[in-house]
Parts: C-alpha cells; structure tokens; sequence
C-alpha cells in the first residue's frame, strides 16, 4: 500500500479538514448542530473526522474542475472574480521575457504535435484574430497537458508536482471559504424572517465573517502564485528534458 502522498495531503484532506473547522465554528455560533451529532461525538473520533475530511475534500476538488471544465455562467464569474486558474497561454505570455528562449525549441515539439508553431510573442498573439487566438489558447493547453505527461513518465516532475500540490491546496481552500460565506448569508436571511428561533450573535457574526474574508483573500492570492510559478517551472523542465534529449 502506497502512503499519503503531498498530492493526496494538500489537494484532497487538508482543504476538507478546514471546511469542516469553518462549518462546524458557523454552527456553534448560530447553535445549529443537530443533538444527534452532538451527542455521536464524532469530532473526538480521529478515523470519522478523516472520513468526512476526505469526502469534503473531494468534493471540493471535483467542484473546482468543474467550475474551470463547464462553460457555465457561475464558472465563468467564479473564475474572472478570483482569477485563479488562468489559461497556461496566458500565464506563459506574462513569463514571456523569462521563457522567449525556449520558443524554438519547444516549437519543434509543437510542429511535431500539431504541425504549426504556437509559441510566439505576446505582440504576435494580441494581433490575431479572436478565433485563432481561441486556436492557440487550446493547442496550448493541449501542449501543456502531453508535456505533463511526458515528465511524470520520465519522473521529471517531481517539484514542479509539489508547486501543482500547493495550488490545489490554496485553490481548494478559497473555494471552501465561498462555500462557507454563502452558508453564512443564508443563515443571516433565515434569522431576518419573522418567526425565525436563530439569534444572530452580531459581534461574533462579523469576526467571523472577516476571519473568512481574510482567508479567501490569502489563499486566492497564494494560489494565483503558486500557478504561475507551476507553469514557469513546468516549462522550465521540459525544456531542459528536451535540450538534454536533442544532444544525446
């Protein structure tokens, strides 16, 4: 049996252990947690709390490949609100004075694949029109994913796989603290209904509210970089893999 890998740790259990914190400090605030679960004590049972870490964290990770793989209109707000899964095209262009020296390069690998060249200069790029800009855009992603794949086969991608584990980590996170700020609000909505029984502590209630803003700020952030740097050391390895294996 293989152990826990950080892939496995960052973008799966830690994320849903956090959710799982924020939901359960929400309910206390507003007394909403159910006697049933209160007196199953679940939370002082290491091997439940793991399981529903672990089920919370896959949610959370599928609901994120959802939202960047659906052309729907929540993913698209989602993602242009929180910028966190930008297209690798567009990632590589803002790294274009760092990476304009492997263009031929990984050119000739392109030209192999799909028979035209689709590294060019942000200039070259801004100037096309919208449908070949769409083109390049998923030729990139296309290169982006084979180039994954060639790397882990080789076992080249060991770090540049730690930076992706901390993406998830950061990514999964935000979108846990969305979650959960959504709850908050409809929370606060049912209090405001005549005849309601939950009480809105108003103090506790916005220390709470700012704790998770503060948190979705941070881990929006991180993620963003940890991306970005992703893709630069992604492309970095692959370069190299490529140099080494034209001279040999």
């Amino acid at each position: 049996m293989e152990k826990l890998s950080l892939y496995d740790l960052l973008g799966l259990l830690l994320p849903g252990v956090i959710f799982i914190f924020f939901l359960n400090t929400l309910s206390n605030i507003y007394g909403l947690t159910p006697s049933w679960l209160v007196n199953a004590n679940w939370t002082n049972n290491i091997g439940m709390s793991l399981c529903f870490a672990l089920i919370t964290g896959a949610v959370l990770y599928t609901s994120n490949f959802h939202l960047i793989e659906k052309e729907i209109w929540y993913s698209r707000w989602y993602n242009k609100l929180f910028g966190m899964y930008k297209p690798v095209v567009n990632l590589y262009l803002e790294m274009e004075k760092s990476l304009n020296y492997m263009n031929e390069e990984l050119n000739k690998k392109a030209i192999k694949w799909y028979k035209k060249d689709i590294f060019i200069s942000k200039e070259e790029y801004e100037k096309l029109l919208p449908d070949n800009r769409d083109e390049i855009k998923k030729m990139h992603g296309k290169f982006y994913s084979r180039m994954f794949s060639e790397l882990a086969y080789s076992e080249k991608n060991k770090h540049t796989i730690a930076f992706q584990s901390f993406y998830f980590f950061f990514r999964q996170t935000a979108l846990a603290c969305v979650l959960i700020l959504i709850m908050h609000l409809i929370i606060i909505g049912a209090a405001i209904i005549p005849c309601s029984c939950i009480i809105i502590p108003i103090k506790t209630s916005i220390e709470f509210t700012v704790l998770t803003l503060i948190v979705l700020y941070i881990t929006v952030q991180l993620a963003k970089w940890y991306r970005k740097r992703m893709v630069f050391k992604m492309y970095q390895k692959y370069f190299t893999h490529l140099d080494k294996t034209s001279n040999n």
